[in-house]
């Protein structure tokens, strides 16, 4: 078992890394902090360490097997207090940022982790929706809080300019190719997590 430095994690660090962060990376080249593949677990830090994590263009890479990407999700959730802050940074899916790199493995947007959300996941249980309900499924509790759109400067201007109203700027934001260029989830942790066990106590 390892002991960082640091109760923050940076997660595929690459050559960003940060003050005050445990910074790990699988490229020894980027000198991380910690030389860590992330895609085999379980991790070397112990339960409940962390009280933030940073995964800045990282998630997409990992986990070409979505068990394999689970297990990521599960590890990040153990090595993480309660309240832990997770910030979730990745290139948006309709741009050309996400599908210039080959290394990227899967779509990753705020209804992915919302998925991971045991409250959500009972209220869609008692809806009869048919979205997965992996927070039940996998142990996993974090709660989406925030997210925040990084949009092609075109678009940002031509509605600060008046050009196009706030409706119009959110069709063409649901609709084209290069109006979003990243996005950045923020994730509450929560521990214990808030209903285990009870997904078959629904009636």
């Amino acid at each position: 078992m390892i002991q960082p430095e640091q109760n923050r994690l940076n997660m595929g660090c690459g050559f960003r890394k940060l003050d005050g962060f445990w910074n790990v990376d699988i490229e020894k080249k980027c000198n991380p902090d910690q030389v860590v593949d992330l895609e085999k677990t379980p991790w070397e830090w112990e339960d409940n360490f962390f009280e933030e994590i940073m995964a800045d263009n990282i998630l997409e890479h990992l986990g070409h097997d979505p068990k394999v990407f689970t297990k990521v999700i599960q590890e990040m959730y153990r090595v993480s207090i309660h309240d832990a802050r997770w910030t979730i940074m990745l290139p948006h899916h309709r741009c050309d940022l996400y599908w210039n790199d080959y290394t990227h493995v899967r779509v990753l947007t705020p209804q992915t982790f919302r998925m991971f959300d045991q409250q959500e996941n009972m209220n869609w249980i008692k809806a009869k929706r048919r979205d997965s309900v992996f927070g039940l499924y996998h142990d996993v509790d974090i709660e989406v809080t925030d997210v925040r759109y990084k949009f092609v400067d075109y678009w940002e201007n031509q509605l600060q300019d008046g050009m196009i109203g706030s409706k119009q700027f959110d069709i063409q934001f649901n609709t084209l190719s290069n109006f979003a260029e990243s996005l950045a989830i923020v994730v509450k942790v929560h521990k214990p997590q808030r209903f285990k066990d009870k997904m078959y106590d629904i009636t």
